[in-house]
């Protein structure tokens, strides 16, 4: 009945995960600096390996208006497999959601832990964010392996998990944007 929101709202995963998932690219000059591997590890994790995920999760539910299309021409006979592949589909989601979160949260770490390290930003605010990702990769594996499968969201006991690194990476890129790196950092384009 609402094709077009949920078409709309698909996109929007997308509108704000590839973003998200180009963010170790842009720090890719400044990180190399210090620790290439783990500068190119960022990359993979928070780069390639999140958007991967973005996009699988858009295309679930993007093939899910499919279904639902089919479900609604067959016979009333013929709509239980379709309840079923649509079943499947909304836990693909789910299950996504939590790989992503995985992903997310090593990437996270790895940047956070050269930040710390190269002392370009508040150790606070690195220190921060290495205990944050750690918080945060526990969420899907509670979740994955609880009796309860919780969803990762504020509304459930994983919030506490993973509100640390979501307000940590609020208050890093408004600390980058008002005060940048410590001065000194001399990246690939200033060389």
């Amino acid at each position: 009945a609402n094709e077009s929101l949920w078409t709309f709202g698909s996109l929007l995963i997308l509108v704000m995960g590839l973003p998200l998932a180009m963010m170790p690219v842009v720090l890719f000059p400044v990180l190399r600096q210090h620790n290439e591997v783990l500068a190119i590890g960022a990359i993979v994790f928070r780069g390639v390996l999140e958007a991967v995920c973005y996009l699988l999760s858009a295309t679930s539910m993007l093939l899910l208006l499919a279904v639902g299309r089919a479900s609604a021409l067959a016979v009333a006979a013929d709509t239980a497999g379709y309840q079923i592949l649509g079943a499947l589909l909304l836990s693909s989601v789910d299950w996504m959601g939590l790989l992503l979160a995985i992903v997310f949260s090593i990437g996270s770490l790895i940047i956070n832990f050269v930040l710390y390290q190269m002392n370009i930003i508040p150790r606070w605010l690195s220190g921060w964010g290495v205990i944050g990702s750690l918080l945060y990769f526990a969420a899907p594996l509670v979740s994955m392996f609880g009796m309860q499968h919780l969803p990762l969201s504020f509304d459930n006991a994983l919030g506490f998990l993973i509100g640390p690194l979501a307000i940590q990476e609020m208050v890093l890129a408004l600390w980058l944007i008002i005060k940048g790196f410590k001065p000194g950092l001399k990246t690939a384009h200033a060389m």
